[in-house]
């Protein structure tokens, strides 16, 4: 039986970026080394972590207007430090809360003895993303920080286009790689581990804009931030400045060469709406119960609960049955959340939507 796995991170790969790390694991360079054991030194390493940032600019869309560094962090790290190299104690900046991430890098801007404006708050419900229009999004504030997918609570920003002049902070981690509407002009610096998207857990991208670049190298260094934590830093030494997680990097570097030939994030982007299409269209409906407003809608989280949590949990266990996994929703929702990221096929998603029709006539 084939195994359709769901988890909201980290995700399936593509089957053929699985398929070419296996070829590849014990003798990636021909040399009868590993790329676990290779010198992070070595030209063969070289080669690939160079291709890897060029890939990375390539398929992600990345203007000239912006630098592009990989790091070891996971986004949770970036909470901090890009309070660090954004901002000064004192500062004002503007924040969203929308979900359990969006919160938790909220936690880490009061913490900062930053002034924090939160100009929307989804509580308790969780499940819309506001009227942007309407914000008060105070003038001074360095930048508007948004958590542009909500994988807990399955909701997302139908636009990035936001009124207003204030530089914004996207954190994509599970957005990068599968839409294409960033306001790069307005976007100062995203941040996005690869996990969901375009690779394994162990490490993230950062992309800033130029025009702010050395203002936040001094700014890290005014706020004592270590050099090996120092974006700038990090960027100068091509993403090598201490011993990288080469593996991951290895396979975000296999997965973006899936992902060019592929056609890239327009692929994706498309691929991601008809994997939405097909599974919304048996959300829709009185049997399953969607979490989000339908103009909030994830193209990659699918949150849903049945009448009664006994019937969330034997759809789950029938589920599993089919060889469908990693379905149970996030502690704090209950209910049933499915993850489709770019690793997920058509067919997959296909499948999915089939045994909701499938269930929803047997016990509907």
């Amino acid at each position: 039986m084939t195994t359709h796995y769901y988890s909201p991170g980290p995700a399936s790969l593509p089957t053929a970026v699985r398929d070419l790390i296996k070829i590849e694991l014990l003798d990636t360079f021909g040399i009868s080394v590993s790329v676990m054991e290779i010198s992070h030194r070595s030209k063969q390493y070289e080669g690939l972590n160079e291709e890897t940032l060029r890939l990375a600019h390539d398929v992600f869309e990345v203007p000239d207007s912006h630098k592009l560094l990989i790091t070891p962090f996971g986004a949770q790290q970036h909470f901090s430090l890009l309070l660090n190299h954004l901002s000064r104690p004192g500062d004002t900046v503007a924040y969203t809360e929308t979900g359990v991430w969006a919160h938790l890098a909220t936690v880490d801007a009061r913490a900062s003895e930053r002034k924090v404006a939160v100009v929307y708050d989804g509580n308790p419900t969780l499940n819309s993303l506001g009227q942007p229009e309407t914000w008060q999004i105070p003038e001074n504030a360095k930048y508007l920080h948004l958590t542009v997918n909500n994988t807990v609570e399955g909701t997302e920003y139908p636009t990035l286009n936001f009124a207003g002049k204030v530089p914004l902070v996207l954190d994509m981690t599970s957005a990068l790689a599968s839409r294409r509407d960033i306001p790069w002009d307005r976007t100062h610096l995203i941040y996005a581990s690869a996990q969901k998207n375009f690779g394994i857990a162990g490490c993230s991208v950062v992309v800033i804009h130029k025009d702010i670049f050395e203002q936040a190298r001094e700014t890290a260094k005014r706020n004592i931030l270590g050099n090996a934590l120092n974006y700038c830093s990090i960027y100068d030494a091509k993403s090598v400045l201490n011993t990288p997680p080469v593996f991951p990097i290895f396979v975000m570097n296999r997965y973006l060469h899936w992902m060019k030939s592929a056609g890239g994030i327009e692929t994706m982007e498309r691929w991601a709406q008809e994997r939405a299409r097909l599974v919304y269209g048996e959300v829709d409906g009185e049997f399953y119960q969607g979490h989000a407003l339908p103009e909030h809608r994830s193209r990659h989280n699918f949150v849903f609960k049945l009448k009664t949590p006994e019937l969330d949990a034997l759809f789950i266990s029938e589920a599993a049955k089919a060889g469908i996994h990693e379905i149970k929703g996030y502690r704090t929702l209950g209910g049933v959340r499915a993850s489709m990221y770019n690793g997920i096929s058509l067919e997959s998603a296909g499948y999915f939507a089939q045994f909701m029709r499938t269930f929803k006539e047997k016990h509907g």
